[in-house]
């Protein structure tokens, strides 16, 4: 009992002098490194054994007596600072310093041994909070922990994010509404199947942090609906660095398969993508149509960064390049079925897949500083990405007789090149006055280089090519030659002379013209009378004798070796012109109160012209999109205290079709066919958001968000009825999307004098969204209304992470969790119900354990649920949903080594 009184009286005791006491808080930033954070600067009061260092991200906080103190503010090299302060008993003060170096201090001997930047969580926490609109960020700190490999997964951490088909779906908004930036110029796609490049191709070793705007502000693209996706790079921090890595790993369902591989292509994804091809009644092709074969399938990569900063009088100059190769393999073993718009049944067929994914990088950063401030940065970004894919399916397939099944083998490569050239100038012309100018020059090189694709009908016991069917065993060459060319320029003025207020007038302009040029060539082998066939050997009847003989005939998609015309592609060409100015102002009204308006004007162009298996412009008419746009948008902040914050935004977008979906070209794949429409037109989209925020600590918050979104004229996948199970895209009605996200971060365990503390975060939504049907569409669609294709009614991702240190070694161990709910895939029409796209959980484990700051050890399973990946057509008349695709990934192994010089 006598323990218990004392243990009450010291601890009142000490809650009535903390009374006594104020808090001093605030952020030294370093003028020198461009006012980033600056760590471990010393604080103290002056005259008194008080004081303090910022933190790692420049942070500091110090319980001060209430009355009249002087604080000194000091930093090795740099310019000591007194500044004058009253606290008064129980206040906060926030007292933000800027640093700069010491006149005649050779700052390259002075060796600067933590440095911090926007990699870190604390550190994007921070601008979170300071910013004037909503943005969310996630940095390679955070990214590491997670055992994020690449820019899509550290997307879809991240609270409405999840992933779609091909690329994010941002609230119930996938592809086509969404834009993808690299250091805020705009990024073309190596696809011609979508708007915007595969995050999978951007690996965290060339990432700093990812932004995601789902905000519009001024200066951005007015095409986005969803938000704009934008990968700042990576550059050098400190003094020097020099890191190799490697990693080895496995999938369970894979390692140990005999393993199918396209003959023609090799582990590093290169290959010829010329057609050998010239005389249709010569049998020229390289390649075999029989895969090779390997039993022992590992995973791996290699990556390496470098870099070095050097002084050139008073100015700075530094290169960094991080370079990596990475192979994967993945093996499926699934179903695929295809349904009558009643429902019943007319393909059914069990499959296995074999996949090989192979990828290089190089990327190089070079910066020039001036002492003035000024800088000028050049950044060079190339991504090789080689898919490799072999698909073997075995069923019945709209069976004519009783008793028929059908073989297809598809044997696919996807050969894609991304080069990026970026400049980026920032002159200073005053402390108020500063100029940002940036251009790029980007080229996508997009290859499917000898597609090979059977099909065989088993009757009587025997395989064979079906008759008067030419386009059933093809070879297919597409080449997809893209450059984008995009130029920015924009002017800060700060209004005022106190630092403190940030009031700043922004304005500037944008240009950006894009071409495409798409070809595609197909060969088909038109067989005159059924002969049987070896599935072990094809070669021995697709060949040269067999021409001779008259057992098939090869032709192109436009004809025999008599139509003149027959080698000529496939082909669409796209070209768009985007012109734009815009403003915005930033205007303090006071301490708590921060409103920012702005608009932007925005001319574009758009013309596709086609000449393809379905139609041609010459006959057709082009497709001519012209409009203007005069874009408003707003954002409010008021901060009810330091710690907590209220926003508010508004602002109107367009969504513009995209070159291939409004190029008529037929794309086929095993079940569904797609092509674009001509007559498409753009969306208009009235976005309003509404978000609450607040911070606990420099790497503590939460945050709830509403938002509502109002689409005219929306833009959905839908699927028409036909022989092919055609895919379109159609201007499908008026649409509503409306929700709430709602995000935490939070230490929920700490032991400082034992190092360790655990961490851990969870970030959910629920969506709402309604498509009016536009019933006099020629979709005919099924129903009145639907859900918008995409849109993922409840999203969750938790994670939780330990950090343990043990003298200079730090362990890291965290576990990852993501659910997303039921959604559509495609909008259902004339009787068929929409396809669904089943909701999955997955589980991934990471951990780390970095030795004396030098070496690393990382051991990563992902998809540890292993869960089922399914594609449903809603049941006919309220019957059974039927399963139109069905597959499991596998579980992911690897196990990582990286050492630090």
């Amino acid at each position: 009992m006598k323990k218990f009184l004392f243990i009450t009286l010291l601890i009142v005791s000490q809650f009535l002098v903390a009374q006594d006491k104020g808090t001093l808080t605030g952020l030294l930033t370093d003028k020198e490194t461009n006012n980033e954070p600056l760590p471990f600067a010393n604080i103290i009061i002056k005259g008194t054994k008080i004081g303090t260092t910022s933190d790692f991200d420049g942070n500091y906080l110090l319980k001060v007596p209430a009355g009249n103190h002087i604080v000194v503010f000091s930093f090795l090299g740099y310019k000591a600072v007194e500044k004058s302060i009253i606290i008064k008993a129980g206040q906060t003060v926030t007292l933000n310093q800027l640093m700069s170096a010491e006149e005649g201090v050779a700052l390259d001997d002075i060796i600067i041994t933590a440095t911090t930047s926007k990699e870190k969580a604390s550190a994007l926490i921070l601008e979170q909070k300071k910013a004037v609109s909503i943005k969310t960020s996630i940095g390679a700190q955070e990214l590491s922990i997670k055992g994020v490999s690449d820019a899509e997964g550290a997307v879809t951490k991240t609270a409405g994010v999840s992933k779609g088909s091909k690329n994010v779906i941002v609230r119930g908004l996938g592809d086509r509404y969404n834009s993808t930036t690299l250091n805020g110029l705009p990024l073309p796609s190596e696809d011609p199947e979508y708007k915007n490049i595969s995050l999978d191709f951007f690996d965290t070793s060339v990432i700093k942090n990812i932004g995601i705007n789902k905000v519009f502000t001024p200066d951005l693209y007015g095409d986005v609906g969803g938000a704009n996706i934008d990968i700042v790079s990576k550059e050098l921090i400190k003094s020097s660095v020099l890191d190799i890595s490697a990693s080895l790993g496995a999938n369970t369902q894979t390692v140990s398969k005999d393993f199918l591989t396209i003959d023609g292509t090799n582990r590093f994804g290169t290959q010829n993508s010329g057609i050998p091809v010239n005389d249709l009644t010569q049998y020229t092709f390289n390649n075999s149509w029989k895969p090779e074969s390997q039993n022992f399938q590992m995973n791996n990569s290699v990556s390496f960064a470098g870099g070095k900063k050097f002084n050139i009088k008073d100015d700075t100059f530094s290169f960094f390049i991080v370079g990596g190769f990475d192979g994967s393999f993945n093996y499926l073993d699934g179903n695929i079925k295809q349904t009558t718009s009643s429902g019943e049944v007319f393909q059914d067929q069990d499959y296995t897949k074999y996949e090989y994914n192979v990828s290089q990088i190089l990327m190089a950063n070079l910066k020039y500083k001036f002492d003035e401030g000024h800088s000028i940065a050049y950044n060079h970004l190339f991504i090789h990405n080689n898919k490799q894919s072999i698909g073997d399916y075995l069923g019945f397939n709209n069976p004519e007789q009783d008793g028929d099944l059908e073989f297809q083998r598809r044997q696919q490569t996807n050969n894609n090149e991304l080069y990026v050239n970026q400049f980026i100038a920032n002159y200073k012309f005053t402390d108020r006055l500063n100029f940002e100018a940036k251009g790029s020059l980007n080229f996508i090189r997009g290859n499917e280089p000898d597609r090979r694709t059977n099909k065989y009908l088993l009757r009587d016991d025997f395989y064979s090519p079906q008759t008067s069917s030419a386009g059933e065993n093809e070879r297919y060459f597409s080449k997809l030659e893209e450059n984008d060319y995009a130029a920015k320029g924009k002017f800060e003025y700060k209004l005022k002379e106190d630092e403190d207020d940030i009031s700043v007038l922004e304005f500037g302009g944008d240009y950006r013209y894009t071409e495409r040029l798409f070809s595609a060539t197909i060969f088909n082998h038109d067989f005159s009378s059924r002969v049987a066939i070896d599935l072990e050997n094809p070669d021995a009847i697709f060949n040269q004798n067999s021409i001779d003989t008259n057992i098939f005939e090869l032709e192109t998609g436009r004809g025999s070796a008599s139509n003149p015309a027959a080698f000529v592609p496939f082909t669409y060409r796209g070209k768009r012109q985007i012109f734009a100015a815009f403003g915005n102002l930033i205007y303090q009204l006071n301490d708590n109160l921060i409103a920012s308006f702005g608009g932007r004007f925005e001319k574009i162009q758009q013309r596709v012209t086609y000449n393809t298996n379905i139609a041609q412009s010459v006959v057709d008419g082009a497709s001519n999109l012209d409009r203007t746009y005069v874009l408003p948008s707003f954002n409010i902040k008021y901060n009810f205290n330091d710690n907590s914050i209220f926003r508010i935004a508004g602002s109107q977008t367009y969504t513009f079709p995209q070159f291939k979906e409004t190029a008529p070209f037929k794309y086929q794949d095993i079940s569904f066919s797609s092509q674009g429409n001509p007559d498409l037109k753009p969306s208009d989209n009235y976005n309003l958001d509404a978000k609450y925020e607040y911070y606990l600590s420099s790497s503590e918050l939460f945050t709830v968000t509403g938002f509502y979104k109002n689409i005219q004229n929306s833009i959905a996948r839908t699927e028409i009825p036909s022989g092919g199970n055609t895919l379109t895209y159609l201007n499908v009605g008026n649409a509503s999307v409306y929700g709430v996200e709602v995000e935490a971060r939070k230490s929920i365990y700490e032991i400082e004098d034992k190092d360790v503390k655990i961490m851990a975060g969870l970030n959910s939504s629920v969506l709402i969204s309604n498509v009016d049907l536009d019933q006099s569409s020629i979709a005919q669609f099924t129903n009145a209304t639907s859900n918008l294709e995409g849109a993922t009614p409840f999203l969750l991702n938790a994670d939780i992470s330990i950090n343990k240190k043990y003298n200079d070694n730090t362990l890291i161990s965290s576990v990852v969790f993501n659910y997303f709910s039921e959604r559509v895939y495609s909008i259902g029409t004339r009787g068929f119900e929409n396809v669904l796209e089943k909701g999955i959980p997955t589980l991934d484990f990471v951990s780390s354990y970095d030795f004396n700051n030098h070496y690393s050890i990382k051991l990563k399973a992902t998809n540890l649920l292993n869960p089922d990946f399914q594609l449903t057509r809603a049941g006919y008349n309220g019957g059974e949903d039927v399963v139109l695709r069905n597959y499991k990934r596998g579980v992911n192994l690897s196990l990582g080594f990286s050492y630090s010089f």
